[in-house]
């Protein structure tokens, strides 16, 4: 490789002897190598913009997609690559053992679009926390159902034990964002029809949909306690409007999960929870999947 990049660099800088010279550097080095025109000017804008790294980016990139190469050395290469690429993010331990959970991860392929695992981690860490709260009174909750794969989890929490979950969602997507949630979200983001969450949740009975704009149904479960409320609406004043609702009838001890709080896209929702917690007894919690927790004392 470190031969074919050289012969790319000396064939860029070389002019043609004479006006009568029918062969370009890049043929040349087709007819030589066997590599494709594409391949050849992705080689040479990698040569460009890592002079001191293309060659080690190239055989990392060959190490990890060798079909005998062992798990560990694949995770390395791949880490390898992510830190040349993008430095901010930061692989976390090899092996970790929740990515071997066959039947989540089924779950979530089920439920997620194709190849899209950005939320994976926290939806494993909402369903473990589930099981934190199961020994408390009263139901569960959840501001912002979307298309109801979270949902999933906690109506399979509770199933058995005669408990509800209860789902407010406008089914129109986000509402218009205030002052405080920067430029990132529009309104009617995430919009997906109710029947969506109906089809997720086909298996279960043990769950109430509460169609409308937060905070406008809330009232028809006032009476309720809660061990477990999941906040997902991205927002500065929904996230608000959530807590200020469901924190007063959360049972002690149970939790209150924030899914936006940690996200450099939700500056309100962050700024809402801060605000509402000033002063209380309870710390925010950040975890390290961008998500924030409480449990009620």
């Amino acid at each position: 490789m470190r031969k074919l990049l050289n012969w790319l660099r000396r064939a860029q800088d070389r002019e043609p002897a004479t006006e009568k010279a029918t062969q370009s550097p890049v043929t040349s080095l087709e007819a030589t190598t066997g590599a494709s025109p594409r391949v050849i000017t992705l080689l040479a804008e990698l040569q460009r913009l890592a002079p001191w790294q293309g060659e080690n980016l190239l055989a990392q990139l060959c190490i990890g997609l060798k079909e005998d190469s062992a798990e560990e050395t694949r995770y390395r290469a791949a880490e390898a690559l992510i830190m040349s690429v993008y430095p901010t993010y930061k692989f976390s331990e090899f092996g970790r053992l929740f990515l071997d959970d066959q039947a989540f991860l089924n779950y979530y392929r089920r439920f997620m679009d194709p190849n899209n695992w950005h939320s994976l981690d926290r939806k494993y860490t909402l369903d473990q926390l589930l099981k934190l709260v199961l020994h408390l009174g009263g139901d569960m909750a959840e501001c912002g159902a979307y298309k109801g794969a979270s949902a999933y989890r906690m109506c399979l929490a509770l199933r058995g034990t005669g408990k509800l979950v209860h789902l407010f969602d406008s089914f129109e997507g986000l509402s218009a964002p205030g002052k405080w949630d920067g430029d990132y979200w529009a309104e009617g983001r995430f919009q997906v029809p109710e029947e969506t969450v109906q089809e997720t949740l086909a298996e279960f009975d043990n769950y109430r949909v509460y169609r409308g704009w937060i905070p406008q149904r809330f009232g028809e479960v006032a009476e309720r306690r809660f061990s477990f409320v999941h906040i997902d609406v991205d927002l500065y004043r929904p996230t608000l409007d959530s807590l200020e609702f469901f924190y007063p009838r959360t049972a002690s001890s149970g939790i209150i999960l924030m899914d936006d709080y940690g996200v450099r896209a939700c500056p309100g929702a962050k700024l809402a929870a801060d605000e509402f917690f000033a002063g209380k007894p309870e710390p925010v919690a950040l975890l390290t999947t961008g998500q924030a927790m409480v449990i009620k004392r």
